[in-house]
């Protein structure tokens, strides 16, 4: 696993999909962040560790301490389209 000066080790999942919606959640939230692949110590699974620049780690924190996004909110994360108000 990589550490970089500067960044910390903010949560971790078993699988890419999570990761990069938390990646993306907390960037649309102004928190720099990056995924990596990280080996556990048997290096045949893997985790992907989100990591958040150092200097923001408590904003990340208040972020995640809020309520979760809605489906709505995480399908413009992914898509950057809004919902058509007709379908509600």
């Amino acid at each position: 696993m990589s550490f970089v000066e500067g960044w910390e080790l903010f949560r971790t999942f078993p699988d890419l999909g999570p990761a990069e919606a938390m990646r993306v959640w907390l960037q649309h939230e102004q928190v720099p962040t990056k995924v990596e692949a990280c080996s556990l110590e048997s290096a045949i699974e893997k985790q992907y560790c989100v990591f958040v620049e150092k200097r923001l780690a408590h904003r990340a924190r208040w972020v995640v301490a809020q309520l979760p996004p809605s489906d709505e909110e995480l399908e413009f994360l992914a898509t950057g389209k809004l919902p058509d108000p007709k379908e509600k």
